[in-house]
């Protein structure tokens, strides 16, 4: 079993195109990579799902064969059971999992720097700085790992993978 992270896919912003510089076929992109996630593998969304729609997106959403775990976005405003009836299997507003000796926090924003916790995966960037005022004062590259989907290319990414690339860092308050 693999587990798989995306965030920010805000299927229907085109606007994105324009602001963010995101491609014409980024939603094809990102659908694609979703729908390749085999049956036994869990999927873990950062938030941000889309912008209207809401019906139709989690439709295809619920057809995925994956597990799928929703870590609610700013733009993610229904409640926990809604989503539940539509298509996720847990959903929250953060959560930690301990993965290959690593203590990781997943949430949407980045966060600071906290207890135990190695890193934080997180999306909502945009890689552009995008609000960066809610958190420039304690980003840390080494600690707050960006998925935002410009600039992991717009597809999920294997997590087991993308630990690989982070440089060694000092367990904080190490867990007994």
């Amino acid at each position: 079993m693999n587990h798989w992270i995306i965030s920010d896919t805000h299927f229907n912003h085109l606007k994105l195109e324009d602001w963010g510089g995101r491609s014409s076929d980024w939603q094809q992109r990102m659908w694609k990579g979703l729908k390749a996630i085999p049956a036994g593998d869990v999927l873990i969304h950062l938030g941000d799902i889309c912008i209207g729609n809401d019906e139709e997106i989690h439709k295809a959403i619920a057809s995925l064969q994956c597990k799928k775990i929703l870590v609610r976005g700013n733009h993610d405003g229904k409640s926990i059971g809604w989503y539940t009836e539509h298509g996720w299997d847990f959903v929250c507003d953060s959560f930690e999992l301990i993965y290959h000796g690593h203590y990781l926090f997943f949430s949407h924003r980045p966060t600071a720097p906290m207890g135990h916790f190695t890193h934080n995966i997180h999306g909502h960037t945009h890689g552009n700085l995008h609000r960066s005022e809610e958190y420039i004062p304690f980003y840390d590259p080494s600690y707050n790992k960006d998925i935002s989907p410009e600039l992991v290319g717009y597809e999920p990414l294997r997590l087991d993978v993308f630990i690989k690339s982070f440089s060694p860092r000092p367990v904080r308050d190490k867990m007994k």
